[in-house]
């Protein structure tokens, strides 16, 4: 199976895709607690805990759990939850949330790719296009993973990016997200652009903040047409793959995010 080292995402005989750990740090935290604000994490996970139909006391992984916006969201509805990140960063802002509202959760620092569990939990959430930024041949061998991580009867909740949506092409576009603070105005730009022969956001991000250094990284994430996922999913054990939109609806092409169900 490709390996991760020293941070990046490897790409079999390709070489490195991208440094992880320059993608989500703490300029990332920054730049997107606007877009993660507390009425977002709030709606996500009752979407969450609807269709995975969550109770009391189930076995929750949620992983990569990130700074914990989810993970403490489904503890306080009483599920037993475990969260794994690879940042150390990440899991100390979780574990100061959770301390901040008084609530339990398990956090782990660690890489998904060596998810190795054997039917501990119920539910397995991975939200917020985390699933993807890696080769095919890695990506598979992580559903095999989360599959053995479930109990017979466990549910695995996939959120990610709709491949159908109108903003991906295949010339370069770009977004920008602004960041106020005592310093003055920082900048995060992405110039991307979705390569339909790969199946992959291919991306440009440059922070200009006026406290730090320029910084500029690439990253590429791959995407998925429903069908092409839900067979992924079915050769990696699971069964019972359904589709859905960010409000639990079922999907359709102009939903605006994907959410995978299946069963073990």
């Amino acid at each position: 199976m490709p390996a991760e080292r020293d941070g990046d995402a490897f790409d079999g005989d390709d070489g490195p895709l991208f440094d992880l750990d320059a993608l989500f740090d703490r300029d990332y935290l920054e730049f997107y607690q606007q877009e993660l604000n507390d009425d977002v994490s709030d709606d996500e996970a009752e979407v969450i805990a609807m269709l995975a139909d969550l109770q009391p006391d189930d076995r929750v992984l949620d992983v990569p759990c990130g700074h914990g916006r989810i993970a403490r969201r489904l503890a306080q509805r009483g599920a037993k939850v475990t969260g794994v990140d690879r940042s150390a960063l990440f899991v100390e802002r979780a574990r100061e949330d959770a301390r901040r509202h008084g609530v339990d959760v398990d956090y782990r620092q660690g890489d998904m790719l060596a998810l190795d569990a054997a039917g501990e939990f119920d539910l397995l959430v991975c939200w917020f296009t985390s699933f993807g930024y890696y080769d095919d041949d890695t990506l598979r061998a992580t559903l095999r993973r989360m599959h053995a991580a479930l109990a017979p009867g466990g549910r695995l909740l996939l959120e990610t990016m709709n491949v159908h949506e109108p903003g991906l092409t295949d010339h370069e576009t770009s977004h920008t997200k602004e960041l106020r603070d005592e310093h003055g105005t920082h900048f995060l730009i992405d110039r991307s652009r979705f390569d339909p022969l790969d199946g992959r956001i291919h991306c440009r991000r440059v922070i200009a903040r006026r406290d730090r250094p320029l910084r500029e990284l690439e990253y590429r994430l791959r995407l998925f047409a429903f069908p092409e996922l839900r067979q992924w999913l079915r050769d990696a054990g699971f069964r019972d793959v359904h589709a859905f939109g960010d409000e639990g609806e079922l999907f359709r092409v102009d939903s605006r995010r994907l959410i995978v169900t299946a069963g073990r």
